[in-house]
């Protein structure tokens, strides 16, 4: 969801970037993403039921939270998944020369984001449309499509009937729309996700995923496909949708899905684990009070022990991770690698919204919220929405934070590994 677009009037139907049909069934039990050696032999397709102590209870409403996932209305993130980028053009409205060639190079590197979050269990496929298609109309005739389900679905099917003849839509799971950049009736970015029986017909097939993109692409680049197509999977926003507050106080730039410029944005392993991508076995469950430790490996890298969570109880979990310098995480001399502690709850919704749709209080709380080891050294070199936490790991031996009755204390940094002692009173 693009600067511009983070509060709605209409919250109740346009939650996590997303709008969603009004009418969605309710989900499964809570929510939804390998192993040790390669991900793809060891585990199993995206799950929408309990199989854990350690994952939390799944709220009452269908809005995209931190439990696990109804895979019934949104997309399994495992396997094949394959998007055609549509490119349309207006009665009012027409593309500059280079310019579909400039965002196909763009999104062009969207798909290897996944290659590497996942280990390699989501083989995501882009195929991008080789012309221009035009929809008879202006593209004033869409207004709304950022707070209206029906108006966004009208854009997208306009969309798809332009391509239709070219296009053979029943090989593909999600469809992105981008219009041209004198197209300003289409400023941010939303996805779309129509319940069964609500979505877009054609070629035999219900499309009930999209992104329509807008102007804020040029602000994000390719990585504002990778943080819409994440609430596809059934992922929430991780900034704060109330624009009175500090917008990224929660997670900074620590997760695409809370900055989608964050220059750390690896995925966290909770929501790796919510897709399928960790397997149980990767993950350190602690549901009782003492004292252990454990060995994590790098968040980037396939195998091992990739987290300890602490369940404190309720709706809300506590989580540790090792954040070391790879593809996607921490490559930018902003971050400092290390051991990263975070809470997460399923109390609250996208976006910190309440159920309901009400926008969240100044301050949270929200689905997540990293624990700052260092509160209030804000690295001014570093961009605003991510200088508050970029010093919130532990780094050195004996670094330690405590939050909910968990302490976590860093004793040893063999190579990329790092041990932790964790303590649950």
């Amino acid at each position: 969801m693009s600067l511009s677009a983070r509060v709605r009037a209409t919250l109740a139907v346009v939650l996590a970037g997303t709008l969603v049909a009004p009418a969605l069934p309710a989900p499964a039990a809570p929510a939804a993403p390998p192993a040790e050696g390669p991900p793809s032999a060891a585990a199993g397709p995206a799950r929408s039921t309990l199989v854990s102590p350690c994952q939390l209870p799944t709220p009452v409403t269908g809005w995209q939270h931190e439990g696990p996932t109804n895979y019934a209305t949104w997309l399994p993130p495992s396997g094949t998944v394959r998007g055609i980028v549509l490119f349309v053009d207006f009665t009012n409205a027409a593309p500059v020369s280079g310019e579909r060639a400039g965002r196909t190079s763009m999104f062009g590197a969207a798909p290897n984001f996944f290659a590497d979050s996942s280990y390699g269990a989501l083989n995501f496929q882009l195929t991008f449309d080789t012309a221009w298609r035009h929809i008879p109309q202006p593209h004033t005739a869409f207004a709304g499509y950022n707070t209206s389900f029906s108006a966004q679905r009208s854009y997208l099917a306009a969309a798809v009937a332009a391509a239709n003849s070219a296009i053979d839509f029943s090989l593909y799971q999600i469809v992105y729309v981008v219009p041209p950049k004198s197209a300003g009736s289409f400023t941010n970015s939303p996805a779309w996700v129509a319940a069964p029986g609500d979505g877009v017909t054609a070629d035999g097939a219900e499309l009930r995923h999209a992104v329509t993109f807008g102007q804020d692409v040029d602000n994000w680049g390719y990585k504002i496909l990778n943080h819409e197509t994440g609430h596809l999977f059934g992922l929430p926003d991780l900034y704060s949708y109330n624009n009175a507050d500090s917008i990224h106080r929660a997670v900074g730039g620590w997760d695409v899905m809370g900055l989608i410029s964050a220059r750390a944005p690896d995925l966290f392993a909770w929501h790796k684990w919510k897709a399928g991508w960790l397997a149980d076995s990767q993950i350190d469950c602690r549901t009782t009070t003492g004292s252990a430790p454990a060995t994590l490996t790098p968040l980037g890298a396939t195998g091992g022990t990739k987290a300890v969570v602490v369940h404190t109880g309720g709706n809300t979990a506590v989580v540790v991770e090792n954040r070391q310098v790879s593809t996607l995480d921490v490559a930018s001399g902003c971050f400092q690698p290390g051991v990263l502690v975070y809470r997460v709850t399923t109390a609250v919704f996208s976006g910190g919204a309440w159920p309901g749709g009400n926008v969240p209080p100044i301050g949270g709380p929200f689905p997540v919220e990293v624990v700052d080891r260092t509160p209030g050294s804000d690295v001014t070199t570093c961009s605003a929405d991510e200088k508050a936490l970029v010093n919130a790991t532990l780094t050195a031996i004996g670094h330690t934070v405590t939050y909910s009755g968990v302490t976590v204390q860093l004793t040893a940094t063999p190579g990329n590994n790092r041990e932790v002692s964790v303590t649950v009173v």
